[in-house]
């Protein structure tokens, strides 16, 4: 069976699971196992349906046993054991997947467990801390450049030890707790345990892990609470489905929500995934707009703008004006003032500039896409300068909160490509930066005490986004960052999700994002917890009218209405929702209630015609029309109104003079029609087809001008027009237009 079979199973398996469906899912397990001719597969499966059966007659012999609930849930979970180690044992010997080419790996292998690697990680953590008391000298440099690597790769293993790890019993966690609460192994380690953690449960659900997982959130290492957190967020999306079956889960869960530092940690993380979704939209504003507007400026700069006069006497605090008036003119600065915007709120601005500098051999090794940026790493030998001329840059890198540890990795490389005199030159200006970033920072964590833990949690987002976006064998992993955004769905997160001001919080965070049908959700979710502000019936409102539920949307503005009834918004979006609902009338009430708080109010005297035009109430309509055009004569929108009323009053004359003054200023296409339909009232044949040809013109299509004509017949009809007529016109046009 190929992956796509595979993948196709589990999905039409775990459906059956989800939905309580049993025997279908024995029957699917059985298919695979058939296949596989493993009699391990095939016992566990006859035990089950054995289990199943026998559970079956006594629930309908009507036996009350108190253990019933627990037997099922049991089973549920067994099966969703069985089912995906049928999967991977077809995978296993073949699949190409690198998780899979690492459980082959870790087959062949001497035996070795993770405290074989926390005792060859102090070993090389201690052969550090004795070389640092040998002189200086080439000797020294030597050994602990080797060191350096050895301890490197060392780590690298017990990542992928642990990444193609089989399910932990009891033993193998305890093993976990002794690496994680060693003192001697570096935290940078840790991290990195933690990150081969996450992919592993991924690949195979494990209780016992995902158990780890969740003491780990509450490590007193705050880098290391974070990255669990971080990790453990899309597994608790990728099993929503499960955790009902795992109460020792969800009241360990529950018990760490109570902690307000794992609920506070927990939020920044769901939000920077939430934020994360921004990433492709922003990646592509920048590759499309800002940057070609920037790389088509640049002859003018380098015309209007001397580099000499930037870097002579007076420096560049002095700036000639004109320099920014080009910049204006061309719309550049208020798409860079959009970029630093953008930046400031979180969002991931520097993904297309890093992503592609990642094809350096570094990040061939998967790896290495988690690692805490460390510019001791022994790949960053060349970047460092003895005589510290590269002191500007280094600070630069440490103290960015604002780039993530992989494309600090890519910065470094970039540099270390680049000529010495440019490198010197940067590290100069840099330099002068880098105390001020760091006199920021220090400010900002003093502002915002929670500071530091936003950016740890930002950080290291961006680096899983960029593994699962950009490493070169990406497809071998489930995209996190495409699962459905269900955080406020999950029901093991009921004790934090559910607490008002934190859904109001996601809420806000899809809002913003225009996820309008997660956004909907949590928003009626809050409207359930008898959180009922004016606000959030407004949104459910706005919402619901996004996406074309125009009822629903009425429906909830009139809820807000009733918190705040003289909000002018509000009362537009339910004048306008009659409107698209076709209710003119009602409608109309509400655009006289804002023409009270508004009286000059142009937009609502156009609307209030409309609404009269709508209930062919023509000479109504018309007092509004001209009541905005005396009020406004440059308003060339009313000229349309009036144009189109008059005409279907039968006022020929007056619909012909605004048409007229229409066709002056760039018309268009009904502009055209309409005007040609005067036309024909007024038995002026001839122009008539004048402006219907300028209409196909318009329309590029006389199909389409057709079936507009087509629709405009009874108002052509009642306006005295003998529609016979329409069929030589057309064909006259026709042959003028050939």
């Amino acid at each position: 069976m190929n992956r796509n079979e595979i993948n196709n199973f589990l999905i039409k398996t775990y459906k059956f699971i989800e939905s309580k469906e049993l025997k279908s899912a024995f029957d699917s397990i059985e298919d695979i196992a058939n296949k596989l001719q493993n009699w391990t597969i095939t016992d566990k499966l006859n035990e089950l349906r054995n289990n199943y059966k026998y559970m079956l007659h006594y629930l309908i012999e009507g036996s009350n046993d108190p253990e019933q609930n627990k037997i099922y849930n049991k089973l549920l979970r067994d099966t969703y054991k069985i089912t995906a180690d049928a999967a991977e044992l077809t995978m296993r010997e073949g699949s190409p997947q690198l998780f899979f080419e690492h459980v082959r790996n870790s087959s062949i292998k001497a035996p070795i467990s993770i405290n074989d690697y926390r005792e060859q990680i102090k070993k090389h953590v201690d052969t550090i801390a004795l070389l640092s008391l040998f002189d200086s000298g080439e000797e020294k440099t030597n050994r602990t450049n080797q060191n350096k690597q050895e301890h490197e790769r060392i780590v690298s293993d017990m990542f992928y030890f642990v990444f193609s790890s089989q399910r932990a019993n009891d033993d193998i966690i305890q093993e976990y707790s002794h690496f994680m609460e060693d003192e001697v192994v570096p935290i940078d380690d840790k991290n990195m345990f933690v990150s081969a953690l996450m992919l592993n449960i991924m690949q195979r659900f494990d209780i016992k892990k995902i158990l780890f997982l969740l003491e780990c959130c509450s490590h007193s290492n705050m880098d290391i609470s974070i990255r669990s957190i971080v990790s453990l967020t899309p597994i608790l999306q990728l099993y929503n489905e499960r955790w009902n079956l795992y109460p020792e889960f969800t009241s360990r869960l529950t018990l760490l929500s109570d902690e307000n530092y794992f609920r506070r940690r927990l939020l920044i993380s769901i939000i920077q995934f939430i934020q994360s979704r921004e990433t492709e939209k922003i990646t592509k504003r920048l590759t499309e707009e800002i940057l070609p507007e920037m790389m088509k400026l640049s002859p003018m700069i380098g015309k209007k703008i001397r580099m000499d006069e930037w870097m002579g006497e007076t420096g560049i605090e002095d700036k000639n004006p004109e320099w920014q008036k080009i910049l204006d003119d061309a719309g550049i600065t208020d798409k860079l003032e959009e970029f630093s915007n953008l930046q400031m709120q979180g969002a991931d601005v520097f993904h297309s500039t890093f992503s592609n500098l990642k094809s350096y051999p570094f990040f061939n090794e998967m790896s290495n896409w988690f690692l805490p940026f460390n510019l001791e790493h022994s790949q960053l030998k060349g970047f460092l300068s003895e005589n510290g001329e590269t002191d500007g840059i280094v600070k630069s890198i440490t103290n960015a909160t604002f780039i993530c540890n992989s494309d600090k990795y890519s910065f470094c490389f970039s540099m270390m490509m680049m000529p010495e005199e440019y490198r010197k030159m940067m590290s100069s200006q840099l330099g002068a930066e880098s105390e001020e970033l760091k006199s920021m920072r220090e400010e900002e964590f003093t502002i915002n005490p929670h500071q530091e833990e936003e950016a740890i949690c930002k950080q290291y987002v961006q680096d899983l986004y960029r593994f699962f976006k950009v490493f070169q064998r990406k497809d071998d992993f489930t995209d996190i960052f495409a699962l459905p955004l269900n955080y406020h769905n999950i029901e093991a997160l009921s004790s934090i999700i559910f607490a008002p001001k934190n859904m109001e919080k996601i809420a806000l965070y899809y809002f913003e994002k225009n996820h309008l049908i997660e956004a909907l959700s949590a928003y009626e979710m809050l409207a359930n917890l008898d959180v009922t502000t004016s606000e959030i019936w407004q949104k459910i409102g706005y919402c619901k009218q996004q996406l074309l539920n125009i009822n629903g949307a009425v429906e909830a503005y009139l809820r807000a209405e009733l918190i705040d009834s003289n909000n002018t918004w509000l009362l537009r979006r339910i004048a306008q929702c009659y409107r698209l609902l076709k209710k003119p009338e009602d409608a109309l009430l509400y655009y006289r209630r804002l023409e009270k708080l508004h009286p000059e109010d142009l937009n609502v005297q156009l609307n209030i015609g409309h609404c009269f035009l709508e209930l062919k109430e023509y000479e109504e309509a018309l007092k509004n029309y001209f009541k905005v055009e005396w009020l406004d004569d440059t308003n060339k929108r009313v000229w349309r109104s009036i144009a189109w009323c008059s005409f279907l009053s039968h006022k020929f004359d007056v619909s012909q003079k605004y048409y007229t003054k229409i066709l002056e200023d760039k018309p268009n296409a009904h502009d055209y029609l309409n005007a040609g339909h005067v036309e024909l009232c007024l038995k002026n044949v001839k122009d008539a087809i004048i402006y219907y040809s300028e209409s196909i013109k318009k329309m590029q299509s006389i199909d389409s001008f057709k079936k507009i004509l087509k629709e405009d017949n009874e108002v052509l009809r009642l306006a005295g027009v003998d529609l016979s007529i329409i069929p030589a016109l057309l064909d006259k046009i026709a042959y003028d237009l050939i």
